[in-house]
């Protein structure tokens, strides 16, 4: 490699150091001797810098550097003209930020005072030495580069201290001077800091942070020790419990050792932020934890629970037995006071470290952690059960309630909080399906039969799209004359594959899920469909009713009479051909709406039997009140009439539906003792076995066109 090749290789590297990226610099020649610029042309260009002009006139010297903007002139201390080097010098550094190197062969002492207040950037003797003069201009460049960046970093320093309008602090690195630990001096703070703190810098300046704020969290300390030391800005958010104040920090390092902090309050946001997660997490009545707040806390058990092989907890899901009775009997706001008084007194009867939550209405989740065993856990459960028995006391009125738990003992191979919590309900509605007031220990069984019923109502939903629910009709015959009187609609399930699922699997799903209004609609239309085929056919005017079950929920539609009415007319049936069959618990749970319904049914035509007459709870002075044509005795009590007691109901039946003017009919007769019996009492219809299974329409169709009662079996 050349010397000239070394030299630019030089000034490359030395490019880097004095911020010009790489590029060689560019120099301007001000000199009013041609010889010497000639001269310092020439060894420019060997050292590998570029040249941005030359001249000899100070005036032009200020013009050039104004349009070329080079990074550094050599300046003639002594020019001719209006303006000699020395001003020219004044005018580039102070207007133009370009660094000045004066070229002199003058050393007196009243030129180098003058050159002096100038501020140059060096001095390079005539006749100029090559590598005096690249020393010169290196060392310029250099300091002129950390000039700007220091004036750069002070600017971004006024700019970050101009901008706060919040409080400011000034501090200096303290390391090791507080027991050992680092700590922070305070030099300076400004006006909106005393405001905010109500700290003035008499008290503070000249004091630690440590003295001044004996509170402050390690995370300040070590924050701003990390600034001081790197050099690197920070921004944060932390609280000051000295101050009881929340702060958005802002820390820079305006120079080693010191740290700036533009301090801005946020202590209302922060609050209002914590209130809205506090009602984003919690009830807004009770406030005890949410749904979503408990599945937090359930899935950190799991966590635990599998990093702890000696971890035990356990999920109890609890619901208010009949609260609904306390909210339509007393209303809503004893009702709330009630959840209230509840969730006070689940919080007193756990541990500080167990969580209460309200997961629903009248629903409430406790999740026990470090029990020693479960049956820890189980002792809490009845000491739970048993502290809700005691009234309550609401708006000065006892309340006694019951509540159904479900149970659910950890640890288990759960990943999911939902599946825990979801597991616990099965629990809980296993319980309430046993009775008010009953505990339910979780077993996979229940989430095996849970898992059915759903199954089950999503195949009822797409079994009433697709048609498979089919009518079957048992025959009612006159126990006197054994002839066909009527027949009772049953529905059967005969699904795609052609399997036929029994009623008592899929009729409790159905009412359970509400299907059993859309399922009742299909029964009533198609059962007056097919009478009034059979009317068309062989059964033309003669006598014959159709009896068809009505469901509590059906009951309870508002526009019942509505659909029966809609059903009636669509077949052109005879509304004294039909007979709607009500279970007399449904009966008395209202009974006073029942009797309007029953009345607007009866000025229809419509006759009304009750089902399973003897099993509920009926009240003989509402039972002479009601619209009613014909009581059914129970299955239970016919089935047993060997037994003195059951033939006493049965007779009793008898006696008090023919004294208020009813007709009776004995269900499930099966065998010819139970009929001779029941001919005897003077009962007047039955169906069972014994005459015939429930069968499809075109085995009724073949009884009517015979007129024959059927073959007693």
């Amino acid at each position: 490699m050349s010397a000239s090749h070394q030299k630019l290789a030089c000034r490359g590297e030395a490019a880097v150091d004095n911020g010009l990226n790489g590029r060689p610099p560019r120099l301007l020649i001000v000199e009013d001797e041609r010889v010497v610029a000639l001269d310092l042309k020439n060894i420019l260009r060997r050292l590998g810098y570029t040249l941005a002009g030359v001249t000899a006139s100070g005036v032009e010297a200020v013009e050039l550097c104004e349009s070329l903007r080079p990074d550094l002139v050599l300046m003639d201390i002594f020019l001719g003209g209006e303006m000699d080097g020395v001003e020219a010098a004044c005018v580039i550094q102070t207007e133009c930020d370009i660094p000045v190197i004066y070229l002199t062969s003058h050393t007196d002492q009243v030129t180098l005072q003058r050159a002096k207040r100038t501020a140059p950037y060096g001095y390079v003797l005539k006749p100029v030495d090559e590598n005096w003069l690249r020393t010169a201009v290196e060392v310029a460049l250099f300091k002129h580069h950390t000039e700007q960046e220091l004036r750069r970093s002070e600017k971004r320093y006024r700019e970050l201290f101009s901008a706060m309008l919040n409080a400011f602090l000034l501090l200096r690195h303290c390391p090791g001077s507080s027991q050992g630990q680092d700590d922070f001096e305070i030099l300076g703070a400004n006006p909106a800091f005393e405001r905010a703190t109500s700290l003035s810098n008499d008290e503070i300046v000249g004091h630690t942070l440590r003295q001044t704020l004996p509170g402050i969290e390690p995370f300040w300390i070590d924050t701003l020790a990390a600034v001081a030391a790197t050099g690197r800005p920070v921004r944060f958010e932390n609280y000051l419990s000295d101050l009881n104040m929340y702060f958005l920090a802002q820390a820079y390092s305006p120079q080693p050792g010191q740290v700036a902090v533009a301090l801005e309050d946020v202590t209302e946001r922060k609050r209002g932020e914590e209130r809205l997660r506090y009602r984003t997490f919690h009830d807004a009545l009770t406030g005890l934890p949410n749904r979503a707040l408990c599945l937090d806390r359930i899935a950190r058990a799991i966590e635990r629970a599998k990093r702890r092989s000696n971890y035990i907890y356990a999920l109890l899901f609890l619901d208010l037995d009949r609260f609904k009775l306390v909210n339509d009997s007393l209303g809503h706001l004893v009702g709330d006071g009630l959840l209230r008084r509840v969730a006070d007194r689940l919080r007193r009867e756990v541990r500080q470290l167990d969580t209460v939550a309200r997961v629903g209405g009248d629903e409430f989740v406790v999740l026990l952690e470090e029990i020693a065993s479960p049956g820890d856990a189980l002792r809490i459960v009845k000491a739970v059960r048993e502290r809700l028995r005691v009234p309550f006391v609401v708006d000065g009125r006892q309340i006694y309630v019951t509540a159904s738990l479900g149970v659910v003992l950890g640890p288990a191979d759960y990943e999911r909080p939902e599946e825990l919590l979801q597991n616990a309900a099965i629990a809980m509605n296993a319980a309430r399906s046993a009775g008010c007031g009953r505990v339910r220990v979780f077993d996979w069984s229940m989430r095996e039969r849970a898992e059915r019923v759903m199954d089950l109502e999503t195949n009822l939903r797409e079994g009433l799209v697709r048609d498979e629910f089919v009518l079957h009709y048992q025959p009612i015959l006159d126990l006197a004359t054994r002839r066909l009187r009527g027949v009772e609609a049953l529905v059967r399930w005969r699904r795609v594959d052609g399997e036929l699922v029994p009623p008592g699997e899929f009729i409790p799903a159905a009412e359970q899920s509400g299907l059993i209004i859309p399922l009742g609609a299909v029964v009533l239309t198609e059962a007056c469909r097919a009478l009034a085929r059979w009317r068309a056919g062989s059964l033309g005017d003669s006598p014959f009713f159709m009896a068809v079950n009505l469901s509590a929920r059906q009951f309870t539609q508002p526009d019942l009479v509505k659909q029966v009415v809609t059903a009636l007319r669509r077949e052109a049936m005879a509304p004294a051909d039909l007979k709607l069959e009500i279970t007399e618990s449904v009966l008395m749970e209202h009974p006073e709406s029942a009797m309007l319904k029953l009345r607007g049914l009866r000025e229809l035509g419509v006759s009304i039997g009750i089902d399973d007459f003897g099993t509920g709870y009926s009240s003989l002075s509402y039972l002479q009140r009601f619209p009613i044509d014909t009581l059914k005795v129970d299955r239970a009590f016919v089935s047993g009439m060997e037994e003195q007691g059951n033939r006493v109901i049965v007779r009793s039946v008898v006696s008090l539906a023919h004294n208020l003017g009813y007709d009776v009919v004995a269900e499930g007769i099966e065998t010819a003792a139970q009929l001779d019996d029941l001919s005897r009492l003077g009962c007047d219809m039955g169906q069972g076995f014994l005459f015939a299974r429930p069968m499809e329409e075109s085995g009724i169709v073949a009884l009517l066109d015979r007129q024959d009662p059927p073959a007693l079996t």
